[in-house]
């Protein structure tokens, strides 16, 4: 995997756009002394680099998917990696990380109630093969989620 390296002009665009992903490019290149078109492009290559991305995030709660819950999973570790991918199917799945510690897997599950997590855990996970075991915790209340890098 190449690595790009970012230079203060892009890292000052990049956290301006932290602040507000919608942020005009004129805003951005008045803000920072520049011509908007120097902007533009900065953010295009940014976009085409894959280094950003720009996008709306719903509030799960305010939407109505109102279970969140972050389930640890131990699976057969000749199976981890396709298992892993099976799950990054799932609609109700928004986050897969293979991990260290007590769970090889760890997934945040967010559905409507839990009556869903329910039918999640026990039809679901339970027909993936090579899952073993798994502990769920459910979200009661975010205190902090911030999507800035400090970069």
């Amino acid at each position: 995997m190449s690595t790009h390296v970012l230079d203060e002009l892009d890292r000052e665009i990049i956290r301006l756009l932290q602040t507000d992903g919608r942020m005009p490019f004129l805003t951005i290149a008045k803000e920072l002394g520049l011509a908007e078109g120097t902007v533009r492009r900065r953010v295009a290559k940014l976009l085409d680099e894959g280094l950003i991305r720009i996008v709306g995030i719903p509030d799960p709660f305010k939407v109505g998917l109102n279970t969140v819950a972050v389930v640890g999973m131990k699976v057969e570790r000749a199976k981890i990696d396709e298992i892993a991918k099976k799950l990054s199917r799932l609609p109700e799945v928004r986050y897969v990380a293979l991990s260290t510690g007590n769970y090889d897997l760890v997934v945040e599950v967010v559905v409507a109630n839990n009556d869903e997590l329910l039918t999640f855990l026990v039809e679901t996970l339970g027909g993936v093969s090579g899952v073993n075991n798994t502990g769920t915790s459910i979200v009661l209340k975010v205190a902090k989620q911030d999507l800035a890098w400090d970069i």
